[in-house]
């Protein structure tokens, strides 16, 4: 009997059991399917506002929400914060003026409260700044934006005339160790000062270096060991300022669009600049010229004194320096007169009809074997070139050293024309002759 009875226990308990079990399922899963059902219909942007408007949200956390928020939601959520900035400093100006009347024993607790207060308060301004920031830039209502921009500038003021001096002391210094506050402040400044100070020496040895290495390897191209190190040091400086800006917490993002329009803007304005900037990196490339070249640019000759990435400075025969933009340079006509080590002199010498050509010719090879100057190769060519209006022309071509050109072109010059004129050849020069034809004119006998 007693056997039969805890059978009829078991299950009763068994079965009790598997209903509650059942029950359980059931309601897990209504709960499940409800949850679900939740986060599907679940607003991401509502979540952003109500992040954003959270007493205690993270200033990061706050940073990334209020990126997607409208200006009417930030509107709203700005004056959520602006209430918690009046609270807490409702807060501290009522304790303030309990230290007046309180007993000694209660005065450090009383400052304590009021430096928590405090530390909150940070806190809760730092948010609401966010706030205020960010609606400027969604172009909230000027009204509102005057509205809080005034009440931040203007608060400090107040606290200044209404606070004790002593309280004042113990307020800023608790803002200055605060990680949110003058310690966050100075730290970034410490960090924009250390990166700008390693950019500018670390921009001073790259360029050392590569201006080193550039005329190492190629001792002619002065406009790549002028023009490259200052590319680099430039982008390193440049980068070091973007990183000193991104450590004082300021936004890149803004900062290299508000950059990218003034660029453009300025690139406008100083577009001969640029392209004279650009004709700097095409001659980098061509390498036309080197320093102590001596070119001719639109009809200007003389001795490359310079060359940067702007213009190259030229250093004329009569003592003077001429600047010329590099965009003129690679648009227009340069010839550079000593590239190559050797060079021809072309000189011309007209004789008479009547002149004997061969003996010229003699006269002019023996000056030009005479000339130890002149090279035996390549080697000297003595022709008839032109046959003038008034003369032959006897071309006289020597190859000198590039040093020898100018000498040797003016030495042959005189000694040419006073060899031919003491041999009986004379330099012939224009000449016009006049005929006057007159007439008899027979006059009638009347």
């Amino acid at each position: 009997m007693k056997q039969v009875q805890f059978q009829i226990t078991i299950r009763a308990v068994a079965s009790v059991s598997t209903t509650a079990l059942f029950v359980a399922l059931i309601l897990l899963l209504d709960l499940g399917t409800a949850k679900a059902q939740q986060l599907a219909h679940s607003d991401p942007y509502q979540n952003s506002v109500a992040i954003a408007s959270e007493a205690n949200v993270n200033e990061d956390v706050l940073s990334r929400h209020v990126v997607a928020l409208g200006a009417d939601d930030l509107s709203e959520i700005a004056d959520i914060w602006q209430r918690r900035v009046q609270t807490n400093l409702a807060r501290i100006a009522e304790g303030l003026t309990q230290l007046e009347t309180v007993a000694d024993e209660q005065v450090p607790g009383l400052v304590d409260e009021i430096k928590a207060t405090n530390q909150k308060n940070i806190g809760d301004l730092q948010n609401y700044i966010t706030v205020v920031y960010a609606l400027d830039r969604k172009g909230g209502p000027e009204e509102e934006l005057k509205k809080h921009e005034g009440f931040i500038k203007g608060f400090i003021g107040e606290l200044l005339l209404s606070y004790q001096w002593s309280a004042i002391a113990h307020l800023s210094w608790d803002w200055v160790m605060s990680g949110r506050g003058g310690l966050r402040a100075l730290s970034g400044l410490f960090q924009a000062i250390l990166v700008l100070v390693v950019a500018f020496l670390l921009s001073g040895v790259l360029k050392r270096l590569s201006n080193r290495l550039l005329r190492g390897r190629n001792e002619e191209n002065e406009i790549a060991a002028v023009v490259i190190p200052n590319v680099i040091r430039w982008s390193i400086l440049v980068l070091g300022l973007f990183f000193a800006l991104w450590g004082l917490g300021v936004n890149i993002g803004v900062t290299t669009a508000i950059i990218g329009g003034l660029g453009f803007l300025v690139a406008f304005m100083l577009q001969n600049l640029f392209q004279s900037v650009i004709g700097g990196f095409l001659l980098q490339a061509t390498n036309p010229y080197t320093k102590g070249d001596i070119i001719s640019i639109n009809q200007t000759i003389g001795t490359v004194v310079d060359v940067n990435i702007i213009s190259t400075k030229l250093r004329t025969f009569d003592n003077r320096l001429v600047q010329i933009p590099n965009q003129s340079i690679w648009q227009g006509s340069m010839e550079n007169l000593t590239k190559y080590r050797v060079r021809r002199v072309d000189l011309v010498f007209g004789i008479g009809y009547t002149d004997d050509i061969e003996r010229a010719k003699a006269i002019l090879f023996e000056i030009v074997e005479a000339d130890k100057r002149c090279l035996k190769n390549p080697e000297t060519k003595i022709f008839v070139g032109e046959l003038g209006p008034s003369s032959v022309n006897i071309y006289c071509r020597p190859w000198v050293r590039t040093d020898d050109y100018w000498d040797v072109m003016w030495d042959l010059t005189e000694i040419g024309k006073t060899r031919l004129q003491n041999n009986g050849i004379f330099i012939a020069f224009p000449q016009m002759d006049v005929h006057v034809h007159t007439k008899e004119v027979a006059s009638s006998d009347k």
